[in-house]
């Protein structure tokens, strides 16, 4: 399905990294180890406020055995049992801890821990921990987030911290974020996975200078930055991109990874952006008519 007709899912994109490093656990997951919700679904729908949070694997308790897993917030209390099939398919282990006294005899209680900010997490070095982070800063789009989020995507410590930036940018309102996400676009110095990541944010918030930005885009040695910037000039409608979609579609067969040739998504593009003047035609013309309508009935 071409990106016009779907945005990114970001989760998926999750589910593979989260496959990947999965089978390396071990078979008990040792007492002190972190973890952190990262998805729910309709089976744990009371988890969707808690997605993000972290805790830690309890000590084992005897009677329960080692099928069942106690998770501990960061204060420190046993909030609430899981067993290793749930916990791997709804948590993310971000880190292992070396603890083999599994039953916790004459160890101390887990204490209270610093639970880290979004903004935190959105420059960590996980990348399933950084996209959870990016996801939940623009769901809530919080005004007061908007310069440091800003910082990470132009300062990040890692090509996946400035990504994630771009991507928690695409619905942070205001010219701020847009300014940002330009400035990313135009760095020809930026890793291409970044770049392309601020076309395809721009898609859904921009101003009249994006698309002119986007068009030039479409030349840009980075198949990445061709690719999104097609996807964005259709979202947008952009009439004036047609001819040079018209080029990539004929020419531009580089497959972009996880998704297909910018050809590709160039002809869905201009489909889209054609159906698009269509419909505009077809809106004025209606327009048009309502108007002619009431003068009569006026005069």
């Amino acid at each position: 399905m071409p990106a016009t007709e779907a945005h990114i899912d970001i989760s998926s994109t999750i589910g593979r990294m989260y496959k990947r490093h999965m089978k390396s656990l071990p078979k008990v997951i040792p007492p002190r180890s972190r973890v952190r919700l990262v998805r729910f679904d309709k089976r744990t729908p009371v988890w969707h406020k808690d997605v993000g949070r972290q805790f830690r694997v309890g000590y084992y308790g005897r009677k329960d055995g080692l099928d069942c897993i106690w998770l501990v917030n960061e204060n420190g209390k046993y909030e609430q049992t899981t067993d290793r099939a749930f916990l791997l398919k709804y948590f993310e282990v971000e880190q292992l801890s070396d603890e083999r006294n599994f039953y916790g005899q004459g160890k101390r209680r887990l204490g209270k821990v610093h639970a880290r900010t979004p903004l935190e997490r959105l420059n960590g070095e996980t990348s399933i921990d950084v996209y959870e982070a990016a996801k939940e800063i623009w769901q809530k789009d919080d005004p007061d987030t908007l310069s440091s989020v800003i910082h990470i995507l132009h300062h990040g410590k890692r090509v996946m911290n400035r990504t994630a930036s771009a991507y928690a940018l695409n619905l942070m309102h205001g010219k701020a974020s847009i300014r940002a996400l330009e400035k990313s676009l135009a760095n020809k110095q930026e890793h291409p996975r970044v770049r392309g990541q601020a076309a395809e944010s721009l898609a859904h918030n921009h101003r009249e200078s994006t698309h002119r930005l986007l068009r030039r885009g479409l030349d840009d040695p980075s198949k990445n930055v061709r690719f999104w910037c097609a996807y964005s000039l259709s979202e947008m409608g952009d009439e004036d991109s047609l001819v040079p979609l018209k080029r990539l579609a004929e020419k531009d067969h580089r497959v972009v990874q996880g998704f297909w040739s910018v050809s590709k998504e160039a002809r869905a593009a201009i489909r889209k952006i054609q159906k698009e003047m269509k419909d505009r035609r077809t809106r004025r013309r209606a327009c048009l008519f309502c108007t002619k309508s009431r003068v009569r009935r006026r005069s």
